[in-house]
């Protein structure tokens, strides 16, 4: 078997102690888990973030955020027992159940305001298939600023809702994704996220995803 390139294997490294700890290791803890000296790890997480599989604190190597884990406190916390992580969106708090392949608790509320919503998912079924997932920007804007448009990624309990919504905050109206959908999006985008032989998605076969699921092209289009 070939040899992993060494920011695959940091991000699994990462992903697994996030899910056993539910925080990012010290980067010497890291060093010592990836059997590497400091500057072989820099190099590894800044082409890790290159690669857009870790988002790293401003002037910094410290994780800032590991899709679907946020590590700083969001409007999406997701939980199985004892355990649990913020999610960095609504999406990401789907894909937690997808990568864990097990059912998670999300605690959320609907549109980031008032109303607490709080539900349970895994991969392809959830106690609340009446919610709607909105995406106000489309996925070539995603990187724009990845907090910005990912932390306006959320759920709903109406159309409606996210009508007054988007005029309320003065964010645009963007795809509407019923549960059963945005389940499957997260499944395929998520599903690998804790595996070792992770890799990060080309962008054709994040078009193949979208086309599979028959998502609208103009507002999907990479």
């Amino acid at each position: 078997m070939a040899e992993r390139p060494f920011p695959n294997h940091l991000h699994y490294l990462l992903t697994k102690y996030v899910l056993d700890h539910g925080h990012v290791p010290s980067l010497d803890h890291l060093a010592q888990m990836a059997d590497c000296d400091e500057e072989t790890l820099a190099r590894g997480l800044q082409d890790l973030a290159a690669m857009r599989g870790v988002i790293l604190e401003p002037a910094s190597l410290r994780v800032w955020s590991l899709h679907p884990f946020s590590m700083t406190p969001t409007a999406h916390w997701v939980s199985v027992g004892d355990q649990g992580w913020w999610a960095n969106c609504a999406w990401c708090s789907l894909a937690i159940g997808a990568a864990l392949r097990q059912e998670v608790t999300i605690t959320t509320s609907d549109g980031a305001e008032r109303e607490t919503l709080q539900f349970t998912a895994d991969g392809r079924s959830t106690s609340r298939p009446d919610l709607l997932m909105h995406f106000p920007y489309p996925p070539a804007r995603w990187w724009d600023n990845p907090y910005c448009p990912c932390g306006n990624i959320l759920f709903f309990s109406s159309e409606q809702r996210i009508e007054e919504w988007s005029k309320r905050h003065g964010r645009p109206k963007g795809a509407i994704l019923e549960m059963p959908k945005a389940l499957a999006l997260a499944d395929l985008w998520f599903g690998d996220y804790a595996m070792p032989d992770w890799t990060r998605k080309s962008p054709a076969q994040a078009m193949a995803i979208f086309e599979e699921l028959g998502l609208d092209p103009e507002f999907w289009r990479l």
